[in-house]
Formats: structure tokens, sequence, C-alpha cells
């Protein structure tokens, strides 16, 4: 994860680079320590997370050595044994996922003109020469197409940005937890021609299997209150996600008209990409949080 200094990008509107520096400069004392995933702000450790946020809402969190044990008595093995393959399986989609978001942090920067910022993980897929910044798996082809696409309307203003809760002038809207975090892409759509559609949209790349629970549909397994009418599944907890994201970019005069998925499905015949828009349930977490 990145500390991205201040940039232009040749062509930009003026306030995309006024909001990159209004986000840089307001959570600038905010810092990220690989070794052990940690957050600070000075000398003190912010311990919540943005990602964490939503799994408070789950009524029944999952219990390893029980589902284990219940998976082992129908399949066989031992309950040690589907908790290795678990385990092992989860590490492989997180190392994935971790170099697919270094890849699509690296390529909106190396297009953006800034090729400074390909991350070092990255940085063997870089042929200077030729300019150019090769896909080496199909999720990262995906990132390349949905790239492709993006239209000329939308121009980045950051990648992989830290931000936290409390900058609120406003006191009462502020809420009451520290919450830190770091978001994947922050555009700015400039209206296509119309500014009263114009605004800031933030954008998450997920690399999921599944972002819906077809289980949890047939039995209306919900989220606790007040998410109770969500499914409980990684789509309601990506909704809550993305909100406080642009809750904290709002915070600081940053205002955010869409909230995205790009869900890097990776179908046959398909782009490899799917954008889904999520609601805001940011005001529900101001009261609750």
């Amino acid at each position: 994860m990145s500390k991205t200094s201040m940039f232009e990008i040749a062509g930009e509107p003026a306030i995309a680079a006024k909001a990159r520096k209004t986000i840089l400069d307001a959570f600038a004392d905010l810092e990220f320590i690989e070794e052990g995933h940690k957050y600070f702000i000075g000398e003190k450790e912010v311990t919540v997370s943005v990602s964490g946020v939503g799994h408070r809402f789950i009524r029944e969190p999952f219990d390893e050595q029980y589902q284990a044990a219940r998976y082992a008595s129908k399949h066989g093995e031992t309950a040690e044994y589907w908790i290795r393959q678990w385990r092992c399986n989860s590490f492989r989609a997180t190392t994935l996922g971790t170099k697919t978001h270094e890849f699509g942090e690296s390529l909106g920067y190396f297009r953006a003109g800034h090729p400074e910022f390909i991350r070092p993980m990255i940085l063997p897929q870089y042929n200077k020469e030729y300019n150019f910044l090769a896909p080496i798996h199909p999720k990262e082809e995906a990132i390349v197409q949905f790239m492709n696409d993006m239209p000329d309307s939308y121009h980045l203003v950051l990648n992989e940005a830290m931000v936290y809760s409390g900058k609120n002038p406003i006191a009462e809207r502020n809420i009451t937890e520290l919450i830190c975090g770091t978001f994947d892409m922050l555009y700015y759509y400039d209206g296509d021609g119309d500014d009263s559609r114009a605004g800031f949209v933030i954008l998450d790349y997920k690399t999921n299997a599944h972002l819906k629970s077809d289980f949890n549909r047939k039995f209306n397994k919900t989220l606790l209150s007040p998410f109770d009418y969500m499914i409980e599944e990684d789509l309601s907890l990506y909704t809550i996600q993305l909100s406080l994201y642009a809750l904290m970019l709002e915070d600081i005069g940053i205002k955010v008209i869409d909230r995205k998925i790009v869900w890097l499905t990776n179908e046959e015949g398909e782009k490899g990409y799917e954008i889904i828009s999520v609601p805001d349930v940011s005001e529900t977490l101001r009261k609750v949080l």
C-alpha cells in the first residue's frame, strides 16, 4: 500500500487536482505499516478498519471449528484437515487479491502518465523501452479491459488512498468511532456536458468468486438491524464499506455521487468484469457508529 505524493495529470479538470490535494493534505498524518497491517495517526494506532465494520452486523459469525467438524462428518477426513484446506484457499485468494489490486493501482497511474507510482510487486511487468505494463493473469486482463472501457468523462483523482473518520467540521455529523481504511479508486465524473450530473465516484475492485449468497437469499438470512433489510452476503458488506469510504470523503467536502464495485468475474465470453452500483447507506452509518 503506497503513500502517494501530490501530482498532476495532463489535461485533467481543475476540480480533480483540487480534490486530490484536499484528500492528501487532510489525511497526511495517517500512516500504514505493512508488517502487521497496522494504521497509525502519529503514535496512536487505529484499530478499527472500514473493511471490518460490516462484520459487526452479521448475526452468526463463522465458527470454524464447529463447521469443520460438521463438514468432516459429512465428507470424510478430519476437522483439522478441512481447516487447513480452508485457510490455504483463503491465503491463495488473499494473495491473488493483493496482487490484483496492486496491478490496478499501478495501471491507473501508468495510464495517467505516472509510471513512477508502479508498485514494486508489479515493476517486473513494466517494459520501459516499449512503455508497456503487461497483465499476466486473467484478472489483470479484466482490469485492462475495464480501463479501456472507461469513458473520457471519468478523470482519475487517486488510487489506494488512505482515509479516516472524524474530519467533518460539523461535530454532530461525525461518527463517534475512529475508523480508517484505504479505498481503491476515486474518479471525477465531469457530467459528460451536464454540470448538474458531475461529481466524484468511488470504486473498489473485488475478486470474489461470488458476491451473492444463494443459500442466504433462499432462507432470507439478513444482517442485524439497522441493515436487516439486506441479505447477509459479501455484496451487502461491500455496500457498507463503500458508504463508509464515501462518508469520510464527504466529511472533507468531496461530494460522492456514486459508489461502484468493479467485480473481476473472469467468466467465459464476458469482458471479465461487471460494474455494480451500490446504494448509499452513509446516513444510517452516521447514526449507528
